[in-house]
């Protein structure tokens, strides 16, 4: 059976529109590629989750688990309850997260001010690249999870709900990425698969291992971060 979970993965991984996908978001696709099942549960492995052990969520107000998504937003009009980043508060953490993509105060500022009801969607995070193309951070393949731990410890400090959400299960998190098709959907998340019988959840999954991580660690996923990284021209704060 490992074998077939091992092959499985390896002809999903040599599908050219899935590899074309990926490129967009990691440096190397071939090292995803895990060598053994117990390479599962590493950070930047595909792996096969059985699916009785996940809990998965979606961006979708209402649905359970809807605070561990990077999408979910907090109440429109309760600021005491939204997170913030020195004195920049916001109700989604993905905006923190999409504004340090480019090595610009421009664009970081003008993200910050041109935000709908203090949040990001697609079209946002689009016409953001789009404005400020050429001045992505030449490093961001590279540090992007690194970011991405930081980003929850932050959510993790300011945001109830979300506590509330990732201590209520023992189970592995999984942004459910069945129904979608965005190039990052099997990086950061994991699809819906049955295999011989058994219904599995396929992909990297990282967004789901860094919150398991982050409960065990209780808001504190160690990172590193390059010592040029900054948001708004200045260094990046401590939490």
């Amino acid at each position: 059976m490992q074998n077939m979970k091992l092959e499985f993965i390896k002809n999903q991984l040599a599908n050219e529109q899935l590899k074309c996908e990926l490129q967009k978001v990691v440096s190397s696709v071939e090292a995803l590629i895990p060598e053994c099942e117990e390479d599962f549960g590493q950070l930047h492995k595909f792996g096969l989750y059985p699916a009785e052990e996940c809990v998965p969520f979606i961006t979708k107000q209402g649905t359970p688990f809807y605070s561990l998504d990077n999408m979910s937003v907090l109440p429109l009009k309760e600021q005491s309850r939204w997170m913030h980043y020195g004195d920049f508060r916001f109700r989604q953490i993905e905006i923190l997260y999409n504004m340090a993509r480019m090595d610009s105060a421009e664009a970081h500022n003008w993200l910050k001010d041109n935000l709908f009801q203090q949040r990001v969607d697609a079209r946002k995070k689009q016409e953001y690249k789009a404005k400020f193309r050429g001045q992505e951070r030449a490093d961001w393949k590279e540090i992007q999870t690194e970011w991405m731990k930081y980003c929850l410890n932050l959510k993790y400090r300011d945001n109830r709900d979300f506590r509330t959400d990732l201590h209520s299960t023992p189970l592995l998190p999984v942004e459910d990425a069945t129904a979608t098709n965005y190039a990052s959907n099997l990086f950061w998340g994991a699809k819906l698969i049955e295999l011989e019988g058994k219904k599995y959840y396929f992909g990297c999954n990282v967004l789901g291992k860094l919150l398991a991580e982050l409960r065990i660690s209780k808001g504190r996923l160690e990172y590193s971060l390059p010592a040029d990284m900054h948001l708004f021209g200045e260094p990046i704060l401590d939490i």
